[in-house]
């Protein structure tokens, strides 16, 4: 049954990168699995498809790989092309990991959702069936016995690669910049507009000063 979800991505798309994150977001949604279902019985199909979000898709159209997969395609391809090629380059787990995301927009990413050993063994299956070798039904990603650890269970922190650590840093960066952007946005705007400033300002006060001298007359 794997085969066959991966062949109906193959013949989907001829994207290197849409194929790594198709292949992927399935693999980790239902293990390539076109009879999954999944959240209480609303989800089905290789990429758990959830029925109340698409009232038009039913369960047997979810659960047919080549319907299913027709059917995220434009999902999946708007995802990969929102990651940067950089990091298609130096770190195309990741960046397969985000397009899929974006795709099937999950509480919380694969990452934190499934843990990063979960995704490195998902994305060992992906490049096996890119290369022809899709794991055989119930094999746990990556290799190994079921319920063993594949050989993958080893990878580390630095599995990310550097685009994953420049990833990592960017966000932190940024909410420390933000304060610092916005204050110089704002002196920006000052000076080119502080004639209008000064103006105003000038006005105000005369206009306050007018308010004085008329309370003063009629008291």
């Amino acid at each position: 049954m794997a085969d066959s979800v991966v062949q109906a991505i193959l013949d989907a798309t001829r994207d290197p990168h849409v194929r790594e994150s198709m292949l992927l977001g399935s693999r980790l949604e239902s293990s390539w699995n076109p009879n999954a279902v999944g959240d209480n019985g609303t989800s089905f199909g290789p990429f758990q498809i959830h029925l109340p979000a698409h009232p038009g898709v039913t369960a047997a159209q979810a659960q047919d790989p080549a319907w299913a997969t027709r059917y995220m395609l434009s999902a999946y391809q708007r995802g990969a092309a929102a990651q940067p090629e950089s990091l298609w380059r130096s770190n195309p787990e990741q960046a397969a990991e985000q397009a899929a995301v974006a795709a099937e927009a999950p509480a919380a990413s694969y990452y934190s959702g499934r843990g990063a050993e979960s995704v490195h063994a998902a994305w060992r299956a992906t490049v096996g069936a890119l290369g022809g070798h899709a794991p055989a039904d119930g094999a746990p990603p990556g290799g190994g016995s079921p319920g063993a650890p594949g050989t993958a269970q080893t990878a580390g922190l630095f599995d990310f690669g550097i685009g994953g650590l420049i990833s990592a840093l960017a966000v932190p960066l940024t909410l420390i910049a933000q304060p610092f952007t916005e204050i110089a946005t704002l002196l920006t705007w000052w000076w080119t507009n502080r004639m209008k400033v000064a103006f105003i300002a000038v006005g105000v006060v005369f206009f306050i000063i007018g308010l004085v001298f008329f309370a003063k007359d009629n008291l």
